[in-house]
């Protein structure tokens, strides 16, 4: 049973150890830059590990049992357009934020026809009514994926961030897959682990290669279709769990739209150095002096969020959705409250030194 999983994390390693030991011949292509406003890494470094992660599940599936490497496959194909539009912007840096989170709507849309699974059942009245509509169902699936998808790129900026909440995300997955005896979903999410686990290695606590949009978007869509799939494939598991389980990033990019609507002449798609990880890491500047070591400790203390989300959501797995959307609600609010006491240290740092110049 785990023999994917451990040719996915083996790919996985292998392929991101080659793509750091010849990055002298392509890193005129695949570097990130070391200049922007969500910048905290000092030298350059692949951002194409999101290649080794997407292989990695490629491998993994290839000696998957009959039953989980179809449903393996779904996820595989309808993934393609978030890989892909994530892969040529790391490579040419020219692919809009419209461009790719369109691929990753239509990736998501593309899921949902090949399964048939969708959001169509929240528990709420009218709501439910509306997505009994097919159409309606496909389009807020994609739409869902979509953002969920661009949810995981927005935390992916510290050491290990992104790829560390994804395996604790996908632990609760797994966890409640195997709980409710859907053995072929427990599977697929094994191998994605075990993928997304190689590339980890490589990248906490150094920082040696990046995911990069490619991984980023990949590794969202595969967590928001896993969200889909749970409670469509298991009709005792809440509707909603997925929510639960996805809330950090998701509570991260909300705050983000709506704090970027509130600025002068904000502009939703243009990046900032507000999100959580990024004031974590300004406010330990005096605790922690080296900037690599800062930014590996920012990722250990945000892991709080999804770690809380995740236990919360293996205890309620087949709770009431009401039960659950008040979960929801609770985690969202301890997300703010970390928030404005992060952004309140920092803000209080910064009048110091104003002070001490004066």
């Amino acid at each position: 049973m785990y023999s994917a999983m451990a040719i996915a994390f083996c790919v996985s390693v292998i392929l991101g150890e080659m793509i750091v030991l010849t990055e002298h011949l392509h890193g005129h292509l695949t570097h990130d830059a070391i200049n922007g406003s969500q910048k905290i890494h000092r030298h350059a470094v692949p951002r194409i590990g999101g290649v080794a992660v997407f292989v990695g599940v490629i491998c993994g599936g290839a000696v998957m049992t009959f039953g989980g490497q179809n449903l393996w496959l779904y996820f595989v194909l309808s993934c393609m357009p978030a890989f892909l539009s994530g892969l040529v912007e790391d490579l040419t840096k020219k692919v809009s934020v419209r461009a790719r989170l369109l691929a990753t709507v239509i990736a998501g849309a593309g899921f949902s026809l090949m399964t048939g699974y969708s959001l169509h059942h929240f528990g709420v009245p009218y709501v439910d009514n509306l997505l009994t509509w097919r159409l309606a169902a496909l389009l807020f699936t994609g739409f869902a994926v979509g953002g969920v998808a661009n949810a995981i790129n927005i935390i992916d900026g510290c050491n290990g961030l992104a790829s560390g909440t994804a395996m604790m995300l996908l632990g609760t997955f797994a966890y409640i897959a195997w709980n409710v005896d859907d053995n072929s979903l427990f599977l697929v999410i094994l191998t994605f682990l075990g993928a997304i686990a190689g590339f980890f290695v490589m990248n906490f606590p150094r920082g040696l290669i990046f995911l990069g949009d490619a991984g980023a978007y990949s590794i969202g869509f595969l967590l928001a279709a896993l969200a889909v799939a749970l409670p469509a494939r298991n009709p005792e598991v809440s509707p909603v769990i997925g929510l639960l389980v996805l809330i950090y990033p998701v509570s991260e990019t909300l705050f983000s739209i709506a704090r970027r609507f509130r600025a002068p002449q904000g502009k939703v798609d243009q990046p900032d150095r507000k999100h959580l990880h990024s004031l974590v890491f300004r406010a330990l500047r005096y605790v922690v002096p080296d900037p690599t070591n800062r930014n590996s400790i920012s990722s250990l203390l945000v892991w709080g969020l999804p770690l809380l989300s995740a236990i919360t959501a293996a205890s309620l797995e087949e709770a009431k959705t009401r039960t659950v959307l008040i979960a929801v609600v609770l985690n969202a609010l301890i997300y703010v409250l970390a928030y404005r006491v992060t952004l309140s240290r920092v803000s209080s740092r910064r009048r110091g030194r104003l002070r001490h110049r004066s």
